[in-house]
């Protein structure tokens, strides 16, 4: 009986520990990520001097809006494939809702421009480097997500790999976007797109050998 109530006591009081100690030392792992991040941008690519300005721009938020919701998302898909319980549940097309929604919005302003401007809303001055860029910020945010993952019980690895990719992806592009010019929903659908893919690629690829507990 004593050996019963030991039991029953450290469980009281060790289950409403451990989700506080994981969301802090995910939360942690995150900021770090993101922290480096930051440093590779400011000290390699620098700031955007017109930052101050763009602010108070519509597009500045459409852009924010487009890149933060796919970070949302990919969390909340994550921490699901996360429990067994839950993975299978999850899908991949809520995922995509960010991605649909502002190609429509670039294909209507791109069929509204004169004809001699679209190929400017597409490329902007930096379409060479955007997604590469993109996915090498996102470097220091994949670790630390690999890091994160390893200690849920994923099952769907492949899959939890590319949400992972993704969401890392998401994040280094929210950090980049302190440093990018660049506002039209043309140029964010096709290459901001392309550079938070390219880790969830990766992170499909490598998600099995990574991710397995």
């Amino acid at each position: 009986m004593k050996t019963d109530d030991l039991i029953a006591l450290l469980a009281a009081n060790e289950a409403p520990a451990r989700p506080q100690t994981f969301i802090l030392r995910s939360l942690g792992l995150v900021a770090l990520g993101v922290f480096l991040s930051f440093l590779m941008v400011y000290f390699l690519l620098r700031l955007n001097p017109a930052l101050g300005t763009i602010v108070s721009s519509l597009w500045f938020w459409v852009r924010f809006a487009f890149v933060a919701s796919l970070a949302g998302l990919s969390w909340w898909a994550l921490r699901r494939l996360g429990k067994p319980g839950l993975a299978g549940n999850v899908r991949w097309w809520p995922l995509l809702l960010p991605f649909a929604l502002l190609a429509g919005l670039a294909a209507v302003l791109l069929m509204r421009a004169p004809s001699d401007a679209r190929i400017a809303m597409l490329l902007g001055v930096s379409w060479q480097v955007c997604s590469m860029t993109i996915a090498l910020v996102s470097l220091p945010l994949f670790i630390a997500s690999v890091v994160i993952v390893r200690s849920f019980a994923p099952i769907r690895l492949r899959f939890t790999g590319a949400v992972l990719g993704l969401f890392s992806g998401a994040m280094a592009a929210l950090v980049y976007t302190l440093h990018c010019p660049e506002l039209s929903p043309a140029f964010l659908v096709v290459w901001y797109s392309l550079g938070m893919l390219i880790p969830a690629v990766i992170g499909a690829l490598i998600g099995e050998r990574l991710l397995r507990w």
